[in-house]
């Protein structure tokens, strides 16, 4: 009976978590719909406003108001059209993305002891990511320890190694996006902000500082058991991390660059294609930290508005906000691919062990 009982425990637990999943996932469309509408119906509102000027104008600059009237109607009802190609484009890289992060929390459960299979690791990092659609991204947490939990790696030795994993996530994003904003120069406010980025994001991957700041976010452990774990932090597993999540964020830079080269109302024929990959890595990075440390699930609303502030001056604002939402969009609909294809994989493998 207890094993019955278990199982049954099991079954509920993740039917709740799918409910819980779905939920967020299906408020996080409806701000995009609603961000979407509100773009269209401020284009239109301007197209119409010019037009209203253009009757009290002389014919010169009337042709010139009906024309940028015409242009804004045309950007209200093409705007958000991206091509395919450009989006898939956008799912491979973003999915690309996600194997380097996967493979450094990999990394870091060696480090203390914990040998899992990549492939189970894999599944528990992006079944695992799912859960920051959920209020305080703890759900991240509480997936993966489930997930890993058959494995016999303790609950604690998850929380340790994910904020591992995710604080040199931040710094990586955080220290990549400074150093493209500073290049980019945009604003001296967004550069003051870029060094500041760089130095708080970065200081805190240092071995010795992040030896003193996870026993303070981990509380429960016996002091031995820590000081065991974190005598594994060392330059080598952080130079590790850091050459490994580079790669990630490179990769998710190129995904928004993809979907702003999608865009028909992207004013990017007369910028540098080295500029347009400097904002679209230093919008992403910033986006997704700010994003992070906001806790909103999936930083709902807080990416979008850094996206649109970033990328505004160099493709205009229309592109930049729906930039924004295909971005979204695109990573909703290929971390949902991802989780089913590892899935699908497992209960292939599942299947053919069993036969055998």
């Amino acid at each position: 009976m207890v094993p019955r009982k278990a199982q049954l425990g099991k079954k509920v637990f993740q039917a709740v978590v799918l409910v819980v999943v779905v939920w967020g996932i299906a408020l996080t469309a409806r701000r995009a719909g609603r961000d979407l509408q509100q773009q269209r119906s401020e284009l239109v509102a301007q197209a119409e406003q010019l037009e209203r000027t253009a009757v009290e104008a002389s014919d010169p600059r009337a042709t010139a108001l009906r024309a940028e009237a015409q242009r804004l109607r045309r950007a209200a009802e093409q705007f958000w059209r991206a091509s395919p190609g450009g989006l898939m484009l956008a799912c491979a890289t973003y999915a690309l993305g996600l194997l380097p992060a996967a493979f450094f929390w990999r990394k870091c459960l060696h480090s203390v002891g914990q040998r899992v299979p990549m492939l189970d690791v894999l599944w528990a990092y992006l079944y695992g990511n799912l859960g920051k659609y959920f209020p305080g991204k703890a759900m991240v947490l509480v997936l993966r320890v489930a997930e890993l939990a058959p494995h016999g790696v303790l609950k604690t030795t998850v929380t340790v190694t994910i904020f591992m994993e995710t604080l040199t996530l931040m710094a990586v994003g955080g220290v990549v996006s400074g150093i493209c904003l500073m290049v980019l120069e945009i604003d001296w406010r967004w550069t003051l902000l870029s060094a500041g980025l760089v130095a708080a994001t970065g200081l805190p991957t240092h071995p010795a500082l992040l030896r003193y700041i996870l026993p303070r976010l981990q509380r429960g452990v016996d002091a031995q058991t820590m000081e065991q774990w974190t005598r594994q932090i060392t330059w080598r597993l952080m130079a590790q991390g850091w050459g490994l999540l580079l790669v990630t964020w490179l990769l998710w830079g190129a995904s928004l660059t993809a979907v702003l080269a999608s865009l028909p109302v992207a004013e990017v024929t007369g910028v540098a294609w080295w500029r347009l990959w400097l904002a679209g890595q230093a919008a992403v990075g910033l986006a997704v930290v700010l994003g992070f440390v906001s806790l909103v699930p999936g930083g709902a609303g807080v990416r979008e508005l850094v996206l649109s502030v970033v990328l505004s001056p160099i493709v205009g604002p229309a592109a930049a906000l729906s930039s924004a939402i295909w971005m979204r969009i695109v990573w909703l609909a290929t971390e949902l691919a991802c989780v089913g294809g590892v899935a699908g994989f497992r209960m292939l493998r599942s299947n053919r062990g069993e036969e055998s």
